[in-house]
């Protein structure tokens, strides 16, 4: 569980070991505070006197990345991700007070039904296929009852002097505006009941993205995945953007603001780009003759010694930008050499009667434009024998060798 020391981690943690649930705690050491170590050993203390398993690590704040509570944010959950393994889930102390103050905030950023649908009590975190997760089971209770269980129990807690920062909008909401909203409406019961039926609506609202994902034909591309474009044009332009935000959702990656969507939509729908390409977050939107696609970043191509790399064709060969090359059935083992491209190269492919500039093959072959000064060349002797996993030449084995992004 994600433990900072503060009130709402500490009444968390003392449940879960007085229910003697297998957990671990994991604080994140932010460096934000002059306090920061010590932080560090009060909750490595706290955790050995509760006989709980501590884990610390430290993490870079990026304030340009949103401002510092965005950028704290998002070093704190790619720190959660790394800990995590395949499986594991993480619980949160995020309460009644969080999920009213996160819902003011989206409502003043004008989020959409998503976003003010609030803080779910479980997420996936990650990707689909790691099967990692978030939980936050105390978002029924108010921090008013969680001091008074820790007062009851005598647990102590540490106070972040950062709370009292106005400047950080959070807090003015907290100290500011929630004290006399709650002096004459009952808010965080009225702000659960509109979450919970704005989540009712975003549910809906990915069931039809879902739909529409499928009828567009989504599926895995060699390099992330693609849908086909003519469909993806035919939607309304509010169920593109729905459509786009559960295909961000599906591979795991941060959601963009609706603007943010509504441009990307209107970059790669431009005729004058041949191949546009808009980042959002850790994923980029291109597209390609007739397919969208949302893929990774593109890693930079780290200089090879000598400009190829030997490869025994027997094993998996790990290449620049987290590609691999992998013997196909009946792949003959050999010293082989794998360069990648630097123009003007020429190839025939064993089914063609005359050679062709590399250029004109990758494109009849429709790889994407990002993937062409990628795409390993293979060479037995000094000739060229397979090109990636899109073709052979006449001196090359029966079929051409697996070639995989490991996303």
């Amino acid at each position: 569980m994600g433990f900072s020391g503060g009130l709402d981690s500490t009444v968390l943690l003392h449940l879960l070991a007085k229910a003697d649930v297998p957990v671990t705690a994991l604080h994140i050491n932010h460096g934000l505070s002059t306090r920061a170590a010590a932080w560090q050993a009060s909750c490595a203390a706290l955790a050995d006197r509760l006989g709980v398993a501590f884990v610390a690590r430290s993490v870079d704040v990026d304030r340009a990345d949103g401002g510092l509570e965005q950028g704290a944010r998002h070093a704190r959950y790619r720190a959660f991700e790394q800990v995590m393994g395949p499986g594991d889930q993480i619980l949160l102390a995020h309460h009644a007070d969080d999920q009213t103050e996160t819902f003011l905030l989206r409502l003043l950023r004008g989020a959409g039904v998503l976003g003010l649908g609030g803080m779910p009590e479980w997420r996936l975190l990650g990707p689909e296929r790691d099967g990692k997760s978030l939980l936050r089971p105390l978002l029924a209770a108010s921090r008013a009852e969680l001091e008074t269980y820790a007062r009851a129990q005598g647990l102590p807690w540490i106070e972040d002097e950062s709370n009292a920062d106005l400047s950080i909008d959070r807090n003015y909401l907290r100290s500011q505006v929630l004290p006399p909203l709650a002096q004459r409406w009952p808010v965080h019961a009225r702000v659960a009941r509109a979450t919970e039926n704005l989540r009712e609506a975003a549910a809906l609202l990915g069931e039809l993205a879902e739909q529409d994902l499928q009828a567009c034909d989504c599926r895995p591309e060699a390099f992330g995945q693609g849908i086909d474009l003519a469909a993806f044009a035919k939607l309304s332009g509010a169920r593109r953007k729905n459509a786009l935000r559960e295909w961000l959702r599906r591979v795991g990656t941060g959601m963009p603001e609706a603007a943010q969507l509504e441009q990307a939509l209107q970059q790669v729908g431009a005729d004058d780009d041949a191949a546009p390409a808009v980042s959002l977050g850790e994923r980029v939107l291109r597209r390609y003759r007739d397919r969208l696609y949302l893929t990774p970043q593109l890693q930079p191509l780290d200089a090879i010694d000598g400009g190829e790399i030997r490869w025994d064709g027997s094993s998996q060969l790990v290449l620049p930008g987290h590609w691999v090359l992998l013997p196909s059935a009946q792949w003959p083992v050999a010293d082989y050499r794998v360069r990648f491209r630097i123009g003007g190269e020429r190839a025939k492919p064993r089914e063609r009667h005359h050679s062709q500039t590399l250029k004109k093959l990758l494109q009849e072959y429709g790889l994407p434009p990002w993937l062409r000064d990628r795409v390993p060349l293979i060479y037995r002797a000094q000739e060229l024998v397979a090109v990636g996993d899109l073709f052979v030449t006449a001196d090359g084995p029966a079929k051409p060798p697996i070639w995989r992004f490991l996303d």
